[in-house]
C-alpha cells in the first residue's frame, strides 16, 4: 500500500479522513518517467494524475500548452484536467506520477477540496428560460453557484509577483530564481523584453536582465500576460479559436490601457496594462465547461451568448479567488457596464475607452454607446483631446498592439 505521507501532501487529499485515506492509498499507484516519456490523457482515462517529481509540459492539439513543475501550486491539481483527445504530456526531467482511480475521487468528492467556500457565487441571477439559450445558460449558472466548477488557479510565479510587488526593497535576485522556474514563462519575459532591442548591448540573456531593463511591475504585466495562456487546454476546434481570440483581445487590450495611461495625469501605465489583460477573465472558466458541453463547444452562437452573460461576474470570483485588489475584481464584473454613474475617473474608465477603441486597432467591434457619449470617456477628460492626436495614438498603439501580440500569443 501506497505511504499515507505522500497522499498527505497533496492539497486534494490532505483532509481526507484516516478511512477515506486507506482507501485512495490502496488504489492509487506510483510511475516513473523518463526524460522525454510521453502520456497520453486518453490512455489515462479512468486515472487521476499529479506530479510529484520533476516536470512535465502538457500540451493539445491545438497548441496550448503549460509546464507544470513539481511542489508548485499548479501541481496540486491534477496533470490532466481533461481527458479530451488529443491532451498528452512530456516529460522534461524524470518524473514520478502518482495515480488515482477517479471512481476513489468521485467517491470521496475530492475534486470539492479544490474549491474556495468563501466566494460569493450568490450574485449570480438565474435567467428565465424561454428559449433554448437561455436554458442553457441557466444551466451553466447552476453549475457555478453550486461549485461544480473547479475555477483554474494561477501558477506560483504570477502569485507570488502580484502578492510582492508593492513591497520595498524587493529581492530580485529571488524573483528571478522564481520565474525561472517555469522555462515557458522565462523564455517569453525575455523574448519580450528584447522586443525593442537595437543593438547587442541592450540585448536581455537572462532573468535578471529583464527585470532590471523592464522593473518589477513591468514584468509582472508580461508574466500575468502570458500565464493566461497556461490555465486551460481545450480539446475542441470552436473552444480552441475562442480561446485564441481571448488571448490576443486581452493583451490588445491591456497595451491600449498601456498607452492611454502614458497621456492620462495620475494613472500608472502598467497599472493600467494588467487591467486591460485581466479584465476579460471571466472568458476561461465558461470555456472550460463549453468544452464540455456539446451544445455550446459546437455551436458559436450559444457559446457567444453564454460568454456575455456570465463572463463579467465569474471573472470577478475568479480575480477574488486569485486573491487580486478589489479593484481588479469590480473591472471585471462592470467593464461592459457602460452607464456606470460614479464621481471620480478610474482605471474601469481607462478599460471602457480601450474597448471602444479596439476595433481601430485590429480588434473586434464592442457593442456600446459612441465613443462620444461614453460616460467613461468624458470622466477621463479625453473629449476635450485634439482629433488629429488622438489619430496619432492610435496609430502608435496599432504598432505596439501587433508586436507585443506576436511575442506574448505566439
Amino acid at each position: 500500500m501506497l505511504d499515507l505521507k505522500v497522499l498527505l501532501a497533496l492539497d486534494d487529499l490532505k483532509d481526507l479522513d484516516d478511512v477515506a485515506l486507506i482507501e485512495v492509498a490502496e488504489h492509487a499507484l506510483l510511475d516513473d518517467f523518463k526524460l522525454g516519456d510521453r502520456i497520453v490523457a486518453e490512455k489515462m482515462a479512468g486515472r487521476t494524475l499529479y506530479l510529484l517529481k520533476g516536470s512535465i509540459e502538457v500540451q493539445t492539439t491545438g497548441g496550448v500548452h503549460q509546464t507544470i513543475v513539481a511542489k508548485s501550486a499548479r501541481s496540486q491539481n491534477p496533470v490532466f484536467l481533461v481527458d479530451a483527445p488529443g491532451h498528452y504530456g512530456r516529460c522534461q526531467s524524470a518524473c514520478k506520477i502518482l495515480s488515482i482511480e477517479q471512481s476513489i475521487i468521485k467517491k470521496f468528492g475530492i475534486k470539492r477540496n479544490r474549491e474556495s467556500s468563501d466566494l460569493n457565487y450568490g450574485e449570480f441571477d438565474t435567467v428565465p428560460a424561454n428559449n433554448a439559450s437561455l436554458a442553457l445558460m441557466n444551466e451553466i449558472t447552476e453549475l457555478f453557484k453550486s461549485k461544480a466548477i473547479s475555477l483554474p488557479s494561477i501558477p506560483e510565479v504570477a502569485l507570488y509577483i502580484n502578492a510582492a510587488v508593492d513591497k520595498e526593497g524587493m529581492n530580485r535576485k529571488k524573483l528571478a530564481k522564481i520565474i525561472q522556474m517555469d522555462p515557458i514563462i522565462t523564455a517569453r519575459v525575455i523574448y519580450v523584453a528584447n522586443s525593442d532591442v537595437k543593438n547587442s548591448s541592450e540585448y536581455c540573456d537572462s532573468i535578471r536582465m529583464a527585470i532590471e531593463k523592464m522593473g518589477v511591475a513591468g514584468v509582472r504585466t508580461i508574466v500575468n500576460g502570458v500565464v493566461l495562456r497556461d490555465l486551460f487546454m481545450p480539446g475542441t476546434e470552436l473552444i480552441v479559436k475562442r480561446l485564441n481570440k481571448f488571448y490576443e483581445h486581452s493583451i490588445r487590450i491591456g497595451v491600449i490601457c498601456y498607452e492611454l495611461a502614458k497621456r492620462l495625469p495620475g494613472f500608472d501605465k502598467d497599472h493600467a496594462f494588467l487591467t486591460g489583460v485581466l479584465h476579460d477573465i471571466g472568458v476561461i472558466p465558461v470555456l472550460v465547461v463549453a468544452d464540455r458541453h456539446e451544445e455550446i463547444a459546437y455551436k458559436a452562437s450559444n457559446l457567444d451568448t453564454v460568454l456575455t452573460q456570465l463572463k463579467s461576474s465569474i471573472g470577478g470570483i475568479v480575480l477574488q479567488q486569485w486573491g487580486f485588489a478589489d479593484e481588479y475584481v469590480d473591472i471585471a464584473k462592470h467593464a461592459y457596464h457602460w452607464d456606470r454613474q460614479i464621481s471620480q475617473s478610474g482605471y474601469c474608465d481607462v478599460v471602457q475607452v480601450a474597448l471602444m477603441h479596439s476595433h481601430l486597432v485590429g480588434g473586434e467591434k464592442i457593442n456600446g454607446p459612441a465613443l462620444c457619449d461614453l460616460p467613461a470617456f468624458k470622466r477621463l477628460g479625453m473629449d476635450k483631446a485634439n482629433p488629429v492626436e488622438n489619430i496619432q495614438i492610435l496609430q502608435e498603439i496599432e504598432l505596439r498592439v501587433k508586436t507585443l501580440i506576436s511575442r506574448i500569443c505566439r
